[in-house]
């Protein structure tokens, strides 16, 4: 099926569920889901962001632009994540958890406005991956039009490459959950340093990065390998400024990005003999 074929798909998904509101963070993904809704219903569904402690600002002001570019309605909803334990205590279920309350706040919020459905923004790529946040959509009747459709990721890239959308080439941006190792709880009060660190990063050029929180108080720099060349030619100064930002040890990680990364504290802990 063409690119052209599966994005009618989802613009007649729209045309037939007027009364949708779609989950929005302001990634490409979702910007485009918003995007072929708005084509496909005349601008009727809704959109919805959930501010919470995980999820940077700057998502947010994304979420609010384009869905006033597109004229739709839009709603940021504040959740207060940290009252969840299972959240908290970071476990390899933490997305899952994190989906549930997110979805129950959703859920409900659907039926006081007149949605009948939610939709969010996963793609075909991501059913056949392990992802708990996916078997908690799926258990609370969350769609997901794009992966219906059959669209894949680099798909959705070509459709907002041609609606010139500012989010085309944004690289991914997962929640700030994933700057921990899994396994050890979260501390919330290191996220808004974490934040101002990455913040520094893209201020000096870096485009596809992460900062990692490990205890008591060191930021580990995660670069992609293409860059670190220039990570390392400006070492000095990213010590310096990241440092200031209050984490007493700044390190570069040698091997670069890499998802999924965190998770691999969770294998070293599950074979460990004591």
């Amino acid at each position: 099926m063409l690119v052209i074929e599966k994005a009618n798909a989802v613009r007649s998904f729209f045309n037939k569920n007027r009364n949708s509101v779609l989950l929005l963070s302001g990634g490409v993904d979702s910007s485009v889901l918003a995007l072929l809704a708005a084509q496909g219903s005349d601008g009727s569904v809704r959109t919805l962001t959930f501010r919470t402690l995980l999820v940077n600002e700057e998502e947010i002001e994304a979420a609010e632009k384009l869905s006033a570019h597109l004229g739709l309605r839009h709603t940021v909803m504040d959740v207060d994540i940290s009252d969840c334990g299972e959240v908290k205590d970071n476990g390899p279920d933490r997305c899952y958890w994190c989906r549930k309350t997110l979805q129950r706040h959703a859920l409900s919020w659907a039926r006081k406005n007149g949605c009948s459905i939610v939709a969010d923004g996963v793609q075909a790529d991501e059913t056949s991956e392990r992802r708990p946040g996916l078997r908690a959509a799926d258990e609370d009747g969350i769609r997901h039009p794009l992966a219906e459709a059959g669209l894949s990721k680099d798909e959705i890239r070509t459709i907002a490459r041609e609606a010139q959308l500012p989010c085309a080439e944004k690289p991914p941006a997962p929640c700030m959950a994933t700057r921990f190792p899994t396994g050890i709880p979260l501390q919330f009060k290191w996220i808004g340093r974490l934040q101002e660190a990455e913040t520094i990063l893209a201020s000096m050029g870096f485009s596809n990065f992460r900062v990692r929180f490990f205890p008591p108080g060191m930021a580990m720099l995660e670069i992609d390998p293409s860059q670190m060349g220039k990570a390392w030619e400006r070492r000095e100064e990213l010590v310096r400024l990241v440092s200031k930002v209050g984490f007493p040890v700044v390190s570069l990680d040698i091997e670069g990005l890499k998802r999924g990364k965190m998770d691999r504290f969770l294998e070293v802990n599950s074979s460990d003999p004591d």
